[in-house]
């Protein structure tokens, strides 16, 4: 059976896209989470992306209805779940301080750079690298 391109259940934090994506690519969530990541501040065009696929996409279980029925379904339940979404995200142990940090480091590096201190082609590979370094100490631990 060919595979389909539908919203995982079990690789879900906001709706299952990336989760969904990364089973129909064979690569690690994790990637196609960043790609989504790092495609926001590339013209802004990542979370529109997104929900367009939220939208698009059929969930698991829903794979066998005709496409009209999907975009109805995933619409009607595109507020509640970004509602859980975030707050499962409230209830993170981590999630408050993960937020803030991001916040921060965004915050940073729009302020150096309209002061000129910065250039946009330097920023996101030197967070990129921080960002490893980060998670290797942090596993590390």
């Amino acid at each position: 059976m060919e595979p389909r391109l539908v919203r995982s259940k079990d690789e879900q934090i906001i709706a299952g896209v990336c989760g969904g994506l990364a089973n129909y690519l064979g690569v690690d969530p994790v990637l196609v989470r960043l790609a989504f990541l790092l495609l926001i501040p590339a013209g802004g065009i990542g979370v529109p992306l997104y929900f367009i696929l939220m939208i698009i996409m059929p969930s698991e279980e829903d794979i066998d209805l005709s496409q009209s029925e999907i975009v109805e379904k995933n619409i009607e339940g595109l507020g509640e779940t970004v509602t859980s979404s975030v707050e499962r995200a409230r209830q993170h142990p981590n999630g408050p301080a993960i937020a803030a940090v991001l916040l921060i480091v965004m915050g940073v590096y729009f302020l150096l750079e309209n002061l000129g201190f910065v250039s946009g082609s330097l920023f996101w590979p030197l967070a990129l690298i921080l960002l490893g370094i980060f998670l290797l100490v942090r596993r590390n631990r």
